[in-house]
């Protein structure tokens, strides 16, 4: 048993004295697990409103105290859990939290935000966020109750799927309300693109941050509170609630009805689901991982997240003589049906929901997921993997059994899963032959399934993130199209004129671009739902109803701008430069047939409009922030 297991660490707790007239505790737990030392920080009000939590906080605490060049499966890396000031108010959509580390799988910046329940329940121990280092000698999980914090033994756990784990847990702790977040067999495993869940079915998903927590002999974070965040004026909060409950089955309908599912075939009728690893151009049977005919072949019900109304999250069971789908494992989303389906050629409802909850239960990101075993069955079906080199199985396109059985052996690191477990990027430098040209990552990451060549604006922003290639901190060229979007709505109440034109990468586009990515960056600090319609006005007044600061739209884009220019200073130290803002080869080869035949983005098209946007964010033609552009925004510190 190693060493540290059995110590504990506590904080002076009262829930009813303890209570603020704001939304955050003030204390940060930190907690090395090489040497079992556990303490608190308390970083003051000043350092709550500059960085808000979340995405702000993992940047703030790699920028201060990770090393240039860490590897991030080492001990030194740094895994932080950080809710933000808004998570657990009366606000829908606060039920989130956000984890961090130096990602595994690209070198750069890791960070991705988890919904459900626990990190509301972190905030009521009376801790804002957690700070881990260090590597325990054999598996640990940590127990946070009340301002009290354990070390406990998890050998018993180790290298059970996260169901499993976490039932063992709240057994062990003898309470069914404790939350979990935890990893499952992919990120003991120390896959690159193994993820973070809770709830066993809301994952910190992209970057491999499952890898690092394996890497660090930790399993689980448990955690259980009594103390809800104070609101600094319940009234004016309470306004913006009132607003979400009075319109959101106007607004969110298609959220209420379907949630992401019921947009696949739209997104393959107009040419955005991308198809055969990013080759093909339509697929027949689409619906079938589609909702019209998901819902009725295998949905029980729906879940939603701590204090959210709506209920978008799908709940599938299934079972005949050859397959089980267990429903604590939730739903795929539109991002898993278009990984684990279209991407590679699969349309197998079953066989794509089963290769979902696969991916639950191992804790793997199903977009990478996907995108690897699609590169994998295009190589195979160029005969540069074949069953001579001694594989027990390959992949193809199409085979729903394959697709299947390649979840297993990634997670596990066996036969074609050891190299499929080292994603696309890192899979194609084993081969002799060049192999570039098919595959797509950015940054090294598997792209989401919205193809570049028709949201020419996504793919500047895929080029762009500090993360490789992400849709959530970003902006939907549909959505700035469209005149009634929210999108929309904000850019106009920051001066932009809407809507944008759909194609193509215009000055106007390049400025909302700016604002709409400020934004998307302070609701991953703050934290907050993509998924609601909020204006400006709407997350400045719920922020002043939480801390009782008087904030306004310009200082919420500036803290979202803030957290852009901390994530490219990360880059920049940890050795990317300007030449590595790009796209995969594919993103630049238009479609001859199609609902986008001709379209697409050039290289010199997305070379000028990047260097638009240096120029209009401050940065250098380099891509370095300017020494001005660091003193305005009081970041001095990380350069």
């Amino acid at each position: 048993m190693t060493a540290i297991v059995g110590k504990k660490f506590a904080i002076p707790y009262d829930a009813e004295e303890q209570r603020k007239k704001r939304a955050f505790n003030g204390n940060i737990l930190r907690v090395n697990l090489s040497t079992g030392e556990m303490r608190v920080e308390e970083p003051g009000e000043a350092f709550y409103r500059k960085y808000i939590g979340g995405r702000g906080f993992i940047l703030h605490y790699l920028l201060s105290e990770l090393s240039a060049g860490t590897d991030p499966l080492s001990p030194d890396n740094l895994l932080i859990f950080a809710p933000g000031v808004m998570t657990g108010t009366t606000l829908p959509s606060t039920g989130r939290h956000a984890v961090g580390a130096k990602s595994p799988l690209t070198g750069a910046l890791a960070s991705g935000e988890a919904g459900g329940y626990w990190g509301i329940e972190l905030k009521k121990t009376g801790f804002d966020a957690i700070v881990i280092q260090g590597k325990a000698e054999s598996p640990v999980y940590l127990w946070i109750r009340d301002g009290m914090v354990e070390i406990r033994d998890a050998r018993h756990l180790w290298g059970k799927v996260t169901g499993e784990t976490e039932d063992l847990i709240r057994d062990e702790l003898d309470d069914e309300k404790i939350q979990v977040s935890l990893i499952g067999p992919g990120g003991e495993n120390q896959v690159l693109y193994a993820c973070v869940l809770n709830n066993t079915s809301r994952a910190a998903g992209r970057s491999g941050l499952g890898a690092v927590m394996g890497s660090k002999n930790l399993k689980a974070v448990a955690v259980r509170g009594s103390k809800a965040p104070g609101l600094a004026d319940k009234k004016l909060l309470g306004e913006v609630t009132k607003w979400v409950s009075k319109n959101y089955k106007d607004l969110m309908g298609w959220a209420v009805e379907t949630g992401t599912l019921g947009s696949v075939k739209f997104q393959h009728d107009t040419g955005t689901l991308p198809i055969r690893n990013y080759k093909g151009t339509s697929i027949e049977g689409i619906e079938n991982i589609d909702a019209a005919v998901l819902f009725p072949l295998l949905l029980k019900g729906k879940e939603t997240c701590a204090a959210c109304p709506v209920k978008c999250k799908p709940v599938f069971g299934y079972k005949d003589e050859k397959v089980k789908i267990d429903p604590r494992y939730g739903g795929p989303e539109y991002e898993t049906l278009g990984a684990l389906g279209s991407v590679c050629a699969v349309t197998d409802s079953i066989a794509v929901a089963k290769a979902a909850e696969l991916c639950e239960q191992y804790g793997l990101d199903t977009i990478s997921t996907g995108g690897t075993i699609a590169f994998t069955m295009e190589c195979v079906e160029k005969g540069l993997l074949t069953a001579e080199q001694g594989y027990d199985f390959l992949p193809e396109f199409g085979d729903p059994d394959s697709l299947v059985r390649a979840v297993h052996a990634i997670a596990m690191r066996k036969g074609i899963g050891a190299l499929m477990a080292l994603g696309s990027a890192r899979m194609a430098e084993t081969f002799t032959e060049d192999v570039s040209e098919m595959v797509v990552v950015v940054r090294g990451q598997e792209p989401p399934v919205h193809d570049a060549r028709r949201k020419n604006l996504y793919g500047m922003g895929y080029a762009l993130s500090a993360t490789g290639a992400d849709h959530m901190h970003n902006m939907d060229d549909t959505f700035a199209n469209f005149a009634q979007s929210d999108v929309c709505g904000r850019l106009a109440e920051a001066g932009i004129q809407v809507p944008l034109p759909l194609y193509g990468i215009t000055e106007e586009k390049i400025r909302g671009f700016i604002v709409e990515t400020a934004y998307k960056n302070y609701l991953d600090s703050a934290v907050i739902c993509h998924f609601y319609p909020f204006s400006f006005a709407h997350v400045a007044k719920s922020l002043q109803g939480a801390t009782g600061w008087d904030v306004s739209q310009d200082e919420i884009i500036e803290i979202g701008n803030r957290i852009i220019h901390m994530a490219r200073l990360f880059l920049v130290r940890e050795g990317f430069t300007a030449e590595d803002d790009k796209l995969p080869e594919r993103f630049h080869e238009p479609h001859s047939e199609g609902p986008i035949a001709g379209k697409g983005l050039t290289k010199e098209e997305l070379h000028q409009s990047i260097e638009r946007y240096y120029e209009l964010m401050g940065w250098g033609p380099d891509g370095i922030p300017a020494e001005s552009v660091v003193k305005k925004y009081e970041i001095e510190m990380y350069v």
